[in-house]
């Protein structure tokens, strides 16, 4: 194994997961504002989202089941 190798390895195990972990916290924080209005929230920027729905509904298929939710909370989404 290369020096470079082992050093890129390294850097994975020390910070990886922390990178992982915000990645993922930033996710659900996009998810939760793409379909905010639907909690409830006003939402301003709705309109432009909306091409964006049909991409993200398998991330929110992960999001509920990360959550404990065994089904959708929003009924106008059967992802499941």
């Amino acid at each position: 194994m290369k020096l470079g190798e082992v050093l890129k390895e390294f850097y994975r195990l020390k910070f990886g997961q922390g990178f992982a972990r915000e990645a993922r916290k930033l996710d659900e924080v996009f998810l939760f504002f793409l379909f905010s209005d639907y909690f409830g929230l006003p939402n301003p920027y709705k309109l432009l989202l909306l091409e964006a729905y049909p991409f993200l509904l398998e991330d929110f298929h992960r999001w509920h089941k990360r959550m404990g939710l065994e089904h959708s909370p929003l009924e106008w989404i059967r992802c499941c």
